[in-house]
């Protein structure tokens, strides 16, 4: 029997053109009292033609239940009547199909009232806005089938007749008991309503009097009191999850409280519940009496507009996008929209409205009769649109967002004009979710880092904030080959706080660096920020140190970090940098003398010529140990040179002799030369390298490391008395004789010696390989 069922629930699913998906409604369950008072199962389903979503009513024919409960009538005349009725207020049908096995409806996409009203009730519910404006729409609705179709629904609820479509419509329904109160023979509300679920939970007084018969005088009344208890559940019930439908008792202290049912809003709602059908109120009357005040709504009012702008013509919308929209819209923040407007109505009503406006404005191309303040006023149009584009479309599903909104950011991000740029990076942090890896390196990266260059500083904040947003989307490639490029120019921009933000951004890609360079660069970066004039930046650099610790080596440590941390601790400015300076100094002294405390004390590899040179210039004091041979000991005293620079060097020992015939004569005049020596600390030699892997103290902008460009200083004594003089290596060979020489003539045709006599001192000035600078390149000072 279970295959059996199966069998056939198959072939029913498999015998329509559409595809089922999660079933909403199941009408043989007495799970909940949606499910009990309904006689259709309801799947959520897609179109194959497009993909498109819809809902699926289904009526089984030969199902057994339904037989004996005799639902059948019910759902046929159903199925008659939704397709004589055409209201933009009843819910829309895209098909109907009908086998021997089944009945199908196929709507737009809904959901059932109650659970609409379920799912919506956390975070505050939805406003009584919202439910003034789905009561208004119902209420419409039934005037049209009541005064212009001449018929009677005889079943408003919270169950199975009203449902909520995607944009937040109400939409009317449960059309079993149907009936054309002039024309239709079968009169399904005096024949069937004895067989429709929860029909007898809700009744008047003249059918708890009279039975079903007691309407006939007044049917469409019926409709009125059906109405009236149905706005007034809306109104005063705090929790639809605990809703009970056999009550027809109204409390009328509900309506002294204002702000569950408003004080315009009482009156005619008292007279549609009111016992006597001789002084109720038909909804045609309703509708008139609380007119003024329903049309005041917000949301109602909001729907209406954006219901007639499809009739306006192109100057009116972009007068009401550009200027009347932001009367209803601009003090929505966050989640504030989703509690004052009915979910789905900006997502899903205004916001295509706004895109296909966007793309009409964005492709008009300006011609020669355009004005400058024509193109300025359709920027700025453009401007405002895509704000509110944005700010809906993040509330979007992924698939509708990726189909919607994502091709015009794609499309924007190419556009120059400063005012869309900065909406667009604005809005970066809410949407960037919906953006993949692909999305953000070859459509996105290369247009935003492009604000960089711009002179605008804001749009360059901007830019730098939307990095980080993104950062980690961004290629390893992209970040060493163009990002850093542009960081090095932004870590000296004149706005202060890009600089500061500029170092939170290479401190938070450290890991993408190439670890070849990695440590080169955050040194000079962290390093120049120490520099800066602006405390913040300071204090960044500070933390970075502090932070990245563990990435740099010891012999970097000492000969590049420590000295940077060092001038910080006599910061002139700020006492925060020098106390924070400190501690960051200390971390990394401690961590050179954890590691020196391991290195041996002993010194056994000196060599012979060592131990002779300390045995013979090491003060003798009395307390003091003579040297050992291996010269380990050198007597716990002070090492001191004494070089009687008067004369020669006074050095005893083996070592003398080595000693005085390696070294010329310091004493003796040398002959001058053509080129003078080039002054100390001259830049002839000098060549500045821009980059955070090899860079100078003047803090030049750029990163790329040179690695041939050496700096070559001539260290010269200070304290020495005796001036540095050059003797001539040999003496030069002249061309002129001795006789032209004494009498200052030359003779005619004789050309005097090119080469110019050389110097006697030779300077290895080669430094030792283990020698680096402070910039972490291969400079030797």
């Amino acid at each position: 029997m279970n295959f059996l069922s199966k069998t056939l629930s198959s072939f029913s699913i498999n015998s329509i053109p559409y595809t089922f998906k999660d079933k909403v409604i199941d009408s043989s369950s007495n799970s909940n009292v949606i499910d009990q008072n309904s006689i259709w199962n309801l799947y959520d389903g897609l179109n194959p033609k497009d993909s498109a979503k819809v809902s699926i009513f289904e009526f089984n024919l030969k199902d057994t239940a339904n037989l004996q409960k005799r639902t059948d009538s019910l759902a046929r005349n159903a199925f008659k009547k939704l397709k004589l009725i055409k209201f933009p207020g009843v819910i829309s049908i895209i098909d109907f199909i009908e086998n021997d096995n089944y009945l199908y409806i196929i709507t737009e996409p809904v959901v059932p009232l109650l659970a609409y009203l379920r799912d919506n009730q956390h975070d505050n519910g939805i406003s009584q806005d919202t439910k003034l404006f789905g009561i208004h729409s119902i209420a419409k609705s039934l005037q049209f089938l009541n005064m212009t179709c001449n018929c009677l629904h005889g079943n408003i609820n919270l169950c199975n007749s009203v449902f909520v479509n995607e944009l937040g419509d109400w939409k009317l329904f449960g059309f079993e008991l149907l009936t054309n109160l002039q024309s239709d023979p079968d009169q399904p509300i005096y024949r069937l309503s004895n067989t429709m679920p929860g029909f007898n939970d809700v009744q008047s007084s003249e059918v708890q009097s009279s039975g079903i018969e007691g309407i006939r005088a007044f049917p469409i009344k019926f409709d009125s009191y059906k109405f009236g208890m149905f706005a007034y559940n809306i109104l005063v019930e705090p929790d639809f999850n605990s809703i009970t439908f056999n009550n027809n008792v109204v409390e009328q202290s509900k309506f002294a409280n204002k702000t569950v049912i408003p004080l315009k809003l009482s009156n005619a709602l008292k007279k549609l519940l009111s016992p006597n059908i001789n002084l109720r109120i038909t909804v045609e009357k309703f509708n008139q009496e609380t007119e003024s005040f329903l049309n005041a709504n917000t949301v109602i009012e909001f729907n209406k507009q954006l219901e007639e702008i499809k009739f306006k013509n192109e100057s009116e919308k972009l007068d009401f996008f550009k200027y009347e929209l932001s009367t209803y819209v601009s003090d929505l923040e966050g989640d504030n929209s989703k509690n004052t407007f009915p979910p789905g109505l900006l997502d899903h009503k205004l916001l295509p409205e706004l895109i296909g406006q966007y793309g009409n404005i964005s492709k008009l191309k300006p011609t020669v009769d355009t004005t400058p303040a024509e193109i300025q006023q359709r920027q700025e149009t453009i401007a405002v649109i895509l704000n509110y584009i944005l700010k809906f479309g993040v509330k979007l599903p992924t698939d509708m967002f990726n189909k919607l909104v994502k091709p015009v950011i794609m499309e924007t991000f190419g556009l120059a004009d400063r005012s869309v740029r900065l909406i667009l990076l604005e809005h970066l942090a809410s949407y960037e979710i919906f953006l993949t890896e692909a999305d953000v390196q070859l459509k996105i990266f290369y247009n935003l880092i492009s604000g960089f260059q711009d002179t605008n500083f804001m749009i360059r904040e901007n830019t730098l904030k939307s990095i980080t947003t993104i950062i980690d989307k961004v290629s390893v490639k992209q970040v060493n080959q163009d990002l850093l490029k542009v960081l090095a120019k932004s870590q000296m921009d004149p706005k202060p706080s890009i600089r500061v933000n500029t170092l939170i951004l290479i401190i938070k890609i450290s890991s993408k660096i190439y670890k070849t360079s990695k440590n080169n660069v955050l040194i000079t970066a962290l390093s120049k920020s120490l520099r800066d004039t602006f405390t913040p930046c300071k204090m960044m650099a500070l933390s970075g140190f502090a932070n990245l610790i563990e990435d740099f080596s010891l012999e970097e440590i000492c000969s590049k970090i420590l000295g940077h941390l060092a001038i910080s601790l006599m910061d002139n400015k700020s006492s925060k940098v020098r106390v924070e300076a400190k501690r960051v100094f200390e971390l990394y002294l401690q961590s050179v003398e954890s590691h020196a405390s391991t290195l041996p004390d002993d010194e056994d590899d000196i060599d012979a010529e060592e131990a002779e040179f300390f045995k013979n210039n090491t003060p003798k004091t009395e307390n003091s140990t003579p040297l050992e041979d291996n010269g380990a000991s050198v007597g716990g005293s002070l090492l001191k040179f004494s070089f009687l620079w008067s004369g020669k060097p006074e050095v005893g020992g083996a070592l003398n002799n080595d000693f005085n015939s390696s070294t010329p004569d310091l004493t003796r005049v040398a002959t001058p030369t053509s080129e003078p020596l080039n002054p100390i600390g001259s830049k002839s030699n000098t060549h500045k390298d821009n980059s955070w892997d090899g860079m100078d103290d003047d803090f030049d902008d750029g990163w790329a490391m040179n690695d041939d460009e050496v700096e070559i200083v001539k260290p010269l004594s200070a304290t020495s008395k005796v001036p540095l003089v050059l003797k001539p290596l040999n003496k030069p060979k002249s061309t002129l004789n001795s006789n032209a020489r004494k009498s200052g003539s030359l003779k005619l045709g004789r050309k005097p010696a090119a080469k110019q006599p050389g110097s006697t001192l030779k300077l290895n000035l080669v430094g030792d390989d283990n020698e680096v600078d402070g910039w972490g390149d291969d400079s030797v000072w």
